[in-house]
Protein backbone atom coordinates (compact mmCIF):
# COMPACT_ATOMS: atom_id res chain seq x y z
CA UNK A 1 0.00 0.00 0.00
CA UNK A 2 1.35 3.54 -1.09
CA UNK A 3 2.01 6.10 1.71
CA UNK A 4 -0.94 8.13 0.17
CA UNK A 5 -3.54 5.49 -0.33
CA UNK A 6 -2.65 4.39 3.59
CA UNK A 7 -3.60 8.05 4.39
CA UNK A 8 -6.45 7.57 2.57
CA UNK A 9 -7.69 4.84 4.18
CA UNK A 10 -6.85 6.25 7.69
CA UNK A 11 -8.67 9.82 6.96
CA UNK A 12 -11.71 7.27 6.25
CA UNK A 13 -11.30 5.25 9.29
CA UNK A 14 -10.72 8.37 11.69
CA UNK A 15 -14.00 9.82 9.98
CA UNK A 16 -15.96 6.52 10.24
CA UNK A 17 -14.98 5.90 13.50
CA UNK A 18 -16.95 9.45 13.97
CA UNK A 19 -20.01 7.76 12.77
CA UNK A 20 -22.66 6.22 14.40
CA UNK A 21 -22.40 2.71 14.27
CA UNK A 22 -25.59 2.73 12.21
CA UNK A 23 -24.61 5.23 9.57
CA UNK A 24 -21.06 4.06 9.12
CA UNK A 25 -22.27 1.60 6.22
CA UNK A 26 -23.83 5.10 4.29
CA UNK A 27 -21.15 6.99 5.01
CA UNK A 28 -18.71 4.49 3.69
CA UNK A 29 -20.63 3.85 0.04
CA UNK A 30 -20.24 7.66 -0.56
CA UNK A 31 -17.00 8.10 1.03
CA UNK A 32 -15.53 5.67 -0.95
CA UNK A 33 -17.36 6.37 -4.13
CA UNK A 34 -16.93 2.87 -5.18
CA UNK A 35 -13.56 1.69 -4.82
CA UNK A 36 -14.00 -1.44 -3.56
CA UNK A 37 -10.79 -1.88 -2.72
CA UNK A 38 -10.84 1.12 -0.34
CA UNK A 39 -13.83 0.42 0.85
CA UNK A 40 -12.77 -3.30 2.28
CA UNK A 41 -9.67 -1.87 3.89
CA UNK A 42 -11.92 0.51 5.82
CA UNK A 43 -14.23 -2.11 6.81
CA UNK A 44 -11.24 -4.43 7.57
CA UNK A 45 -9.83 -2.13 10.14
CA UNK A 46 -13.42 -0.94 11.28
CA UNK A 47 -13.84 -5.12 12.19
CA UNK A 48 -10.47 -5.18 13.87
CA UNK A 49 -11.58 -1.79 16.01
CA UNK A 50 -14.32 -3.48 16.95
CA UNK A 51 -12.74 -6.57 17.98
CA UNK A 52 -9.46 -5.16 20.05
CA UNK A 53 -12.32 -2.80 21.76
CA UNK A 54 -9.66 -0.13 24.11
CA UNK A 55 -7.23 -3.01 24.64
CA UNK A 56 -4.30 -1.22 23.58
CA UNK A 57 -5.55 2.74 24.20
CA UNK A 58 -3.66 4.81 26.81
CA UNK A 59 -4.04 7.95 27.98
CA UNK A 60 -1.32 10.05 27.89
CA UNK A 61 1.13 10.82 30.58
CA UNK A 62 -0.08 13.97 32.58
CA UNK A 63 -3.78 13.66 31.11
CA UNK A 64 -6.03 15.65 33.72
CA UNK A 65 -2.86 16.07 35.66
CA UNK A 66 -3.33 13.24 37.98
CA UNK A 67 -0.80 11.52 39.42
CA UNK A 68 -1.04 7.79 40.04
CA UNK A 69 0.96 4.35 41.07
CA UNK A 70 2.22 4.50 37.45
CA UNK A 71 4.54 7.44 38.17
CA UNK A 72 6.11 5.62 40.99
CA UNK A 73 6.89 3.30 38.94
CA UNK A 74 10.93 2.80 39.49
CA UNK A 75 12.96 3.12 36.52
CA UNK A 76 15.12 -0.70 35.75
CA UNK A 77 12.79 -2.63 37.59
CA UNK A 78 12.67 -6.06 35.83
CA UNK A 79 9.79 -7.63 34.82
CA UNK A 80 10.04 -11.88 34.09
CA UNK A 81 13.39 -10.92 31.15
CA UNK A 82 12.18 -7.45 30.41
CA UNK A 83 13.99 -3.63 31.39
CA UNK A 84 11.63 -1.33 32.45
CA UNK A 85 12.93 1.73 30.39
CA UNK A 86 9.93 4.40 30.30
CA UNK A 87 6.60 5.19 31.25
CA UNK A 88 4.45 5.36 28.51
CA UNK A 89 1.00 5.97 29.94
CA UNK A 90 -2.37 4.80 31.32
CA UNK A 91 -5.65 3.91 30.79
CA UNK A 92 -8.51 1.80 32.38
CA UNK A 93 -6.94 -1.42 31.87
CA UNK A 94 -3.53 -1.12 32.65
CA UNK A 95 -0.23 1.32 32.78
CA UNK A 96 2.11 0.82 29.70
CA UNK A 97 6.07 1.17 30.08
CA UNK A 98 8.61 1.14 26.92
CA UNK A 99 10.61 -1.84 28.23
CA UNK A 100 13.72 -3.39 26.75
CA UNK A 101 13.06 -7.55 25.90
CA UNK A 102 16.79 -8.54 27.58
CA UNK A 103 16.27 -12.11 25.45
CA UNK A 104 15.91 -10.59 22.57
CA UNK A 105 17.35 -7.46 22.91
CA UNK A 106 14.67 -5.26 21.54
CA UNK A 107 12.30 -3.08 22.80
CA UNK A 108 8.88 -3.94 23.82
CA UNK A 109 5.88 -2.43 25.24
CA UNK A 110 4.56 -3.89 28.48
CA UNK A 111 1.07 -3.47 29.57
CA UNK A 112 0.72 -3.94 33.58
CA UNK A 113 -2.25 -4.39 34.79
CA UNK A 114 -2.70 -1.39 37.48
CA UNK A 115 -2.29 -2.51 41.68
CA UNK A 116 -5.85 -1.26 42.55
CA UNK A 117 -6.95 -4.02 39.84
CA UNK A 118 -4.74 -7.09 40.95
CA UNK A 119 -7.03 -8.19 43.46
CA UNK A 120 -9.97 -8.41 41.35
CA UNK A 121 -10.45 -11.84 39.78
CA UNK A 122 -12.65 -10.57 37.13
CA UNK A 123 -10.25 -7.80 36.10
CA UNK A 124 -7.59 -9.88 35.55
CA UNK A 125 -9.31 -12.23 33.40
CA UNK A 126 -10.85 -9.55 31.56
CA UNK A 127 -7.31 -8.43 31.19
CA UNK A 128 -6.10 -12.08 29.81
CA UNK A 129 -9.23 -12.47 27.71
CA UNK A 130 -8.37 -8.83 25.86
CA UNK A 131 -5.08 -9.99 25.29
CA UNK A 132 -6.13 -13.41 23.90
CA UNK A 133 -8.45 -11.44 21.31
CA UNK A 134 -5.82 -9.17 20.24
CA UNK A 135 -3.14 -11.62 20.05
CA UNK A 136 -5.49 -13.35 17.44
CA UNK A 137 -6.09 -10.34 15.14
CA UNK A 138 -3.86 -9.77 12.35
CA UNK A 139 -3.11 -7.10 10.62
CA UNK A 140 -0.34 -4.50 9.48
CA UNK A 141 -1.45 -1.61 11.34
CA UNK A 142 -2.63 -3.65 14.59
CA UNK A 143 0.23 -4.14 17.38
CA UNK A 144 1.40 -7.52 17.51
CA UNK A 145 0.78 -9.11 21.03
CA UNK A 146 4.05 -11.33 22.23
CA UNK A 147 3.30 -12.85 25.64
CA UNK A 148 1.13 -12.76 28.66
CA UNK A 149 3.08 -13.35 31.64
CA UNK A 150 3.04 -12.83 35.97
CA UNK A 151 5.87 -11.97 37.52
CA UNK A 152 6.12 -12.50 41.68
CA UNK A 153 2.11 -11.32 41.16
CA UNK A 154 2.62 -8.33 38.35
CA UNK A 155 0.35 -9.57 35.03
CA UNK A 156 1.30 -7.95 32.16
CA UNK A 157 1.15 -8.59 28.21
CA UNK A 158 4.27 -7.75 26.39
CA UNK A 159 3.51 -6.04 22.75
CA UNK A 160 4.80 -4.67 19.91
CA UNK A 161 6.68 -1.14 21.01
CA UNK A 162 5.91 1.07 17.95
CA UNK A 163 7.74 4.06 18.27
CA UNK A 164 5.71 7.35 16.95
CA UNK A 165 3.06 9.53 17.72
CA UNK A 166 0.06 8.50 20.64
CA UNK A 167 -3.62 8.78 19.58
CA UNK A 168 -3.26 12.47 21.29
CA UNK A 169 -0.54 12.54 18.17
CA UNK A 170 2.21 13.65 20.42
CA UNK A 171 5.20 12.12 20.29
CA UNK A 172 7.17 9.46 22.90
Amino acid sequence: MTPERWQQVDKLLEQALEQEPARRSAFLDEACQGDAALRQEVESLLSAHGKAGHFIEVAPLGAAGRTSAAAAQPLGRQLGHYQILSLLGEGGMGIVYKARDQHLDRFVAIKVLPPELVADPDRKKRFAQEAKAASALNHPNIITIHDIANDNGTDFIVMEYVQGKTGDRREH
